[in-house]
């Protein structure tokens, strides 16, 4: 008899799980927005704007054979997922893939996908209207945007502000050296160690008061436009009343070897939200679907999935970091790289042609 799983959650961790699983089981994917949007480029079409009619792809051509159901996930009851109007969807194995989210407007804050291309091209042409911009968070997302403006539009200053002393310090120091010398190279002006006084929001870009802000010990820094890039956080909500859930500190649910939060040994959850010490990045979360999607084949092909070899996370954290199209360096399992592998793999492209296939669609 064919098996059911349910898979709640249509970002990068949950469309890859259904589309490689389609073929194996009966899919239903749970998720509210009619579009897809490939997040890692956002990035850069805050600096080429053009790159959005690239990059929100409709779910339709994902699956062959499985179904998408458009609803929201509201409760999961033992092997039943519980939408937010009532429907109750039972499977023999539940998938939640809810990821993370994160300051407008890098992701959709809600499910309307004409608001959100509304917020990004606001933001776009705040930025088209800045000569001085001030990025606040010098992580994967502040340190690309800070290189993807710095290189598509060079006559702007932009400032890279960060409270820790060196770029990507859980990383090997090499990393954040060649980031910091490449981000100096295309002009962008790096302040590390540092903090802000106060900011007006940290969810979204704004104009400063008198087009300035003010670092903690009074220091003031010119920005036209002032854009709060702190971080991801794990969208837990559907695992906060599961009984037998325990969240680190970083808000992301503890699992066994299996990717199991609870119990229930039917139960698997993959992705940003998934304590595993994978970092929340599409490196760590392919690492996880690919394991799972192997685990969930043999158990689907009567092999217990105890009797799986348990999930193990990188052994280094890695990470890919374009600056611009031919700019950037990398943590690879072999070590740090520079320009060449980073353009590569990434920073030319940005995977955009490899979504378009697997969700079948072109612009």
């Amino acid at each position: 008899m064919t098996k059911k799983i349910i898979i709640i959650g249509g970002g990068y961790a949950g469309t890859m799980l259904a589309r490689e699983l389609d073929q194996h089981a009966e899919i239903s994917l749970i998720e509210p927005r009619e579009k897809w949007v490939h997040n890692v480029a956002m990035i850069r079409a805050m600096a080429r704007p053009e790159l959005l009619d690239e990059i929100v792809i409709p779910y339709d051509g994902l699956l062959k054979n499985g179904k998408i159901i458009r609803g929201r996930a509201a409760s999961i009851d033992g092997n039943v997922a519980i939408l937010e109007d009532g429907t109750e969807i039972a499977g023999d194995m539940i998938i939640i893939a809810t990821g993370s989210t994160y300051a407008a407007p890098f992701k959709m804050q809600g499910d309307d996908e004409a608001a959100f291309l509304t917020k990004a091209k606001q933001v776009i042409a705040q930025i088209d209207k800045a000569k001085t911009i001030a990025i606040v968070g010098a992580g994967a997302v502040g340190s690309e945007l800070a290189g993807e403006i710095a290189f598509a539009r060079p006559e702007k200053q932009v400032t890279l502000i960060s409270a820790d002393e060196s770029l990507f310090p859980d990383y090997p120091a090499k990393l954040g050296r060649a980031m910091l010398r490449q981000l100096g190279e295309l002009g962008v002006k790096v302040r590390l160690g540092e903090r802000i006084k106060k900011l007006k929001h940290t969810d979204q870009p704004f104009v400063p008061l008198k087009n300035k802000i003010k670092l903690a010990d009074g220091f003031p820094i010119d920005a036209d436009l002032v854009i709060p890039v702190i971080g991801s956080k794990p969208a837990t909500g559907l695992l906060q009343n599961l009984q037998g859930v325990i969240f680190d500190d970083d808000g992301r649910a503890k699992v066994d070897g299996w990717l199991r939060p609870t119990a229930n040994p039917d139960l698997f959850i993959v992705g940003d939200i998934a304590s595993t010490g994978d970092t929340m990045t599409i490196v760590g979360l392919t690492r996880q679907v690919g394991w799972l999607k192997k685990a969930l084949k043999a158990h689907i092909g009567g092999k217990q999935i105890e009797d799986v070899r348990p999930y193990k996370p990188w052994p280094k954290p890695l990470i890919l970091l374009p600056l611009g199209p031919d700019k950037g360096a990398s943590a690879l399992p072999f070590g740090v790289t520079g320009p060449f592998l980073t353009s590569a793999i990434k920073g030319k492209k940005l995977f955009i042609p490899r979504y378009h296939r697997e969700f079948d669609w072109q612009p």
